[in-house]
């Protein structure tokens, strides 16, 4: 019989019949292991989730985490697509506006209550089954709406762009090393009341340090959610009208004929 032999450089991750590492026969499997790195994740921050301190915090060997995960980068996307698995999705039967909210305020909703999740969406490609779901019920609004294909991934991708920007910023400062630091527009609003506002190097801030210091990142959040749904429902309209601006060709990807 052919024995396995290891490639270079790739750890193994057990196969169905093959015997269980010590840390399988105590318990230890794939979900167990990812539900434990979230919480580390959240109480310790994304540099601190590391394969042995999330062994530590197992009790088990670092070498029986690689039964159930390749590498640090799968474990990683397992976090992510974890978090990205507490999501409500929108009805199908909401309109083209509203499945595009629900999926803004859903994905503000989770990406801001967990430590660095921001920045994990940011560094990994959107490619387990829960995150590429919700990046199918995006494209699925637009193409409804009556977007292209070409232009509803597009859309849905400078969409989620958007998105995850403005919950990172916003994530940023609420997980910040400094509890205590102002927000960065509450920050320049006393810089500028500090320098009065009859300074002639800045004309047309005369009068904001005010509304700086008390505009909150929700308050932001909705206000820019709307300008661009504003403009994408813009848009909408205009596809929907004959003359140049319909695009031909409005087949899903996959569709015959």
């Amino acid at each position: 019989m052919r024995k396995n032999v290891p490639v270079a450089g790739r750890k193994p991750v057990r196969r169905p019949g093959e015997t269980a590492s010590a840390g399988s026969r105590a318990g230890l499997d794939r979900g167990r292991l990812v539900e434990a790195a979230v919480d580390l994740l959240q109480e310790k921050g994304l540099d601190a989730l590391s394969t042995r301190q999330l062994a530590e915090r197992l009790g088990v060997q670092s070498p029986a985490l690689y039964w159930h995960i390749r590498d640090k980068r799968e474990l990683l996307g397992l976090v992510a697509d974890a978090i990205c698995a507490r999501m409500q999705l929108p009805s199908k039967n909401r309109s083209f506006r509203g499945r595009l909210e629900d999926i803004a305020w859903e994905y503000r909703r989770v990406l801001a209550t967990h430590r660095d999740a921001p920045r994990l969406f940011a560094e990994l490609a959107p490619t387990g089954p829960h995150r590429m779901k919700l990046y199918d019920v995006a494209v699925g609004a637009f193409l409804d709406g009556g977007f292209a294909p070409p232009e509803a991934i597009a859309m849905a991708t400078f969409y989620r762009n958007y998105l995850l920007g403005m919950v990172a910023e916003e994530a940023r400062q609420s997980w910040s090393a400094h509890p205590g630091a102002l927000r960065p527009a509450a920050a320049l609003g006393v810089e500028l009341a500090r320098l009065g506002d009859e300074s002639p190097d800045y004309p047309n801030l005369r009068g904001a340090a005010g509304l700086l210091a008390v505009i909150e990142p929700e308050e932001l959040f909705r206000i820019g959610l709307k300008v661009l749904l504003d403009g994408m429902e813009c848009r909408k309209t205009e596809l929907a009208r004959p003359g140049p601006t319909k695009r031909a060709g409005r087949k899903r990807p996959g569709a015959k004929g």
